[in-house]
């Protein structure tokens, strides 16, 4: 990977790399398609997905290595995860407490100012004085940080892909009954496979490991977040020329997901399916209303798929790029 310094933070270096997918349009307005991260899985999750994407395109695509007749691909490291080693200058403010220090909005910025570092470099200075048109790939926290780029810096974004999106306006320890609360049913909660004494450690678990103030090693603060994206199905998102952004979401299979959250934590499955996994579906339902859904009007399963759907599946992921590109026009 490469290393640049963002201008706003010269003191630090972030690592990136710059692929391309082949075109199937005639050359237009510059275009980039970015991809943004799970907080557990760095950049190099994403190859698999380009290498598949670009073994599909070239067949029905020019080959030659013609800016024109491409599209860039970015994938990145946020600070302090993958082969960006250095910390976010933010987390060494005065102050600040440890394992916090920047937050979702951070990022963007951190991304807005990267986008155009490595715009002046596939573009060129005079091309890259206007922001390429965007398609982003937003995967679990991804998918939040790519709808705040979208509502952040509006006129920038085309397409957004939403997948499996980290639910943003909510802690996870909202989704199911509260054991302490004085209204609380044990009858409500058990089931074959959960006792109550397995209702009650699987929300311990839970909560010390999803709700938005535990700690992460990226040291990105998720507890500002309710504020900076309240609703999962607004605002509306606009793009390049006041177009509609064009929005696709994907969904986990509840399936493997819930046998995911049993292998990992020993989350009961009736747990997740009534609980985790309904929370889940309204607020995918709730992105379907941010921006235009002609081409992907439901929330599209990863069959097979947990929650990390790019590593289960990447040939689904790769097609579903392809599919935006070709709705997009690109």
């Amino acid at each position: 990977m490469l290393k640049t310094r963002l201008p706003s933070k010269p003191t630090a270096e972030i690592a990136y790399a710059v692929h391309s997918a082949p075109s199937r349009s005639v050359p237009g307005p510059p275009r980039m398609i970015v991809f943004l991260n799970n907080l557990l899985m760095p950049a190099a999750s994403w190859k698999p997905c380009i290498s598949l994407l670009n073994e599909k395109r070239a067949q029905s695509a020019p080959t030659a290595a013609d800016k024109q007749n491409t599209i860039p691909m970015l994938t990145y490291d946020r600070f302090g995860q993958g082969a960006t080693t250095d910390r976010d200058p933010l987390d060494a403010r005065p102050g600040t407490e440890v394992g916090y220090g920047h937050d979702f909005l951070d990022v963007v910025h951190d991304l807005h100012e990267l986008i155009a570092v490595v715009s002046t470099e596939v573009f060129g200075s005079e091309t890259a004085k206007e922001l390429p048109h965007l398609l982003l790939v937003g995967a679990s926290i991804g998918a939040p940080l790519a709808r705040l780029y979208a509502e952040t810096y509006p006129g920038t974004v085309s397409g957004l892909l939403l997948i499996d999106s980290n639910i943003a306006n909510a802690n996870y320890s909202t989704f199911w009954p509260q054991p302490d609360s004085p209204d609380f049913k044990p009858e409500n909660v058990t089931a074959p496979d959960c006792t109550l004494e397995q209702y009650i450690e699987a929300t311990r678990k839970l909560v010390k490991v999803f709700d938005l103030d535990v700690k992460n090693p990226e040291r990105l603060d998720r507890r500002t977040t309710p504020n900076l994206l309240p609703h999962a199905d607004r605002p509306w998102l606009t793009g390049p020329g006041g177009q509609d952004v064009k929005i696709c979401v994907v969904g986990h299979d509840p399936v493997a997901f819930a046998t995911e959250g049993y292998k990992m934590m020993g989350t009961p499955k009736s747990f997740t399916e009534r609980w985790s996994q309904k929370a889940w579906d309204e607020y995918n339902q709730g992105l379907l209303r941010i921006g235009d859904t002609t081409n992907f009007p439901q929330v599209l399963i990863a069959k097979g798929c947990g929650h990390f759907v790019q590593k289960d599946d990447p040939a689904f992921v790769a097609d579903l790029i392809g599919k935006m590109l070709d709705a997009l026009g690109w």
